[in-house]
C-alpha cells in the first residue's frame, strides 16, 4: 500500500492543519491518533495500492478535479455576495472529476472494505472506466466558500415520523467546491436548494466535457452533511471520517494575554 493525499495537494494551500478524526468505532486497542491532532500538509492514509493512487488517480483522474478547483478559486476570487448569479465552468471532464472525489474517500477508510456494497459500487466505478456509476447512487455538488476541509463516508440520514428510507451519503468537501454520493433522495427535505445533481451525466464516456453553472445563492450549510436535519438524525457505522482546517500558531502576546484573562 502507498500513502495518498486524502485532498491532493493542488486543492490545499500548503502548510500545517489541525485535523479531527470523527465518528469512529470504539476500539480499545486502537493505538493510531485519535481526536485532533497536527499534520503538514494534509493527511496522508495507506489504504490504496500503487498502482490506484499513482497511475489511477495521480496519473489520469487527479488533474481533472484539480483544473476544476483551480477554475473555481479563479471564480470565486470576483463573486461578491449576495449579488452574484452564479459560477460558469467550462471544458468540465465530470466522469473523471467523481471518479477522482470516489478513489479519494475510498482512501478514507483505514482498512479497505471489500464485501462493503457502497465501497464495491464506487470502487467498480473508479476502476471501470467502461462502467458508468450505479444506478443505485447519485452524484451532487455545490459550492463551498469555507476553508474547513471534510470528508465523511456512511451517513445514513433519517426523519423522524416520514416514510422514506435512509439516504445514504458521503461527501468529499475543500474550498470552493463539495461533492457527494448518496442513494435516491426519496424525502424532499433533503433536496437541498443550492445542490446540483449532476447524475444524468456521469456517462461510461470519460473523455466527454461539460459546461456547468453553478448557482451561488443559496449557500448550502457548512455543516451538511456531518449535521442531521433539526427533525432527524444520523445512523453511521465503521468509517473515518475526518475535518481538517489551517492551522496558525498564535503570537506569545496573544497567548500572553489570554492566559491573563483566564487566571482573572
Amino acid at each position: 500500500m502507498t500513502e495518498d493525499h486524502l485532498f491532493p495537494q493542488g486543492l490545499a494551500i500548503p502548510g500545517q492543519r489541525r485535523v479531527t478524526q470523527i465518528l469512529h468505532q470504539i476500539n480499545p486497542n486502537y493505538r493510531g491518533r485519535q481526536g485532533t491532532f497536527l499534520a503538514q500538509n494534509g493527511v496522508k492514509k495507506a489504504t490504496l495500492c500503487a498502482d490506484c493512487n499513482n497511475r489511477v488517480l495521480g496519473t489520469e483522474l487527479d488533474p481533472a478535479l484539480i483544473s476544476l478547483y483551480r477554475a473555481a478559486s479563479a471564480a470565486m476570487e470576483h463573486i461578491r455576495y449576495p449579488v452574484a448569479g452564479g459560477v460558469i465552468f467550462e471544458g468540465v471532464n465530470l466522469n473523471r472529476v467523481a471518479r477522482a472525489v470516489a478513489g479519494h474517500l475510498l482512501a478514507l477508510d483505514d482498512v479497505p472494505r471489500a464485501t462493503y456494497r457502497p465501497d464495491r459500487r464506487l470502487r467498480r466505478f473508479v476502476l471501470d472506466r467502461r462502467s458508468g456509476l450505479h444506478p443505485a447512487l447519485r452524484f451532487h455538488m455545490w459550492l463551498y466558500p469555507f476553508h474547513k476541509q471534510g470528508m465523511f463516508k456512511d451517513l445514513n440520514h433519517f426523519e423522524f415520523g416520514a416514510k422514506f428510507d435512509p439516504m445514504w451519503i458521503c461527501a468529499f468537501k475543500t474550498y470552493p467546491l463539495a461533492f457527494g454520493f448518496s442513494t435516491e433522495v426519496q424525502n424532499p427535505t433533503f433536496r437541498l436548494p443550492g445542490s446540483l445533481d449532476l447524475t444524468a451525466h456521469i456517462t461510461a464516456d470519460d473523455e466527454q466535457l461539460f459546461h456547468l453553472r453553478l448557482m451561488a445563492l443559496p449557500i448550502v450549510d457548512s455543516n451538511w452533511p456531518f449535521a442531521p436535519h433539526p427533525k432527524g438524525g444520523i445512523v453511521t457505522g465503521m468509517n473515518s471520517s475526518i475535518t481538517t482546517e489551517p492551522y496558525v500558531r498564535a503570537k506569545k502576546s496573544q497567548a500572553r494575554t489570554a492566559k491573563d484573562a483566564t487566571c482573572a
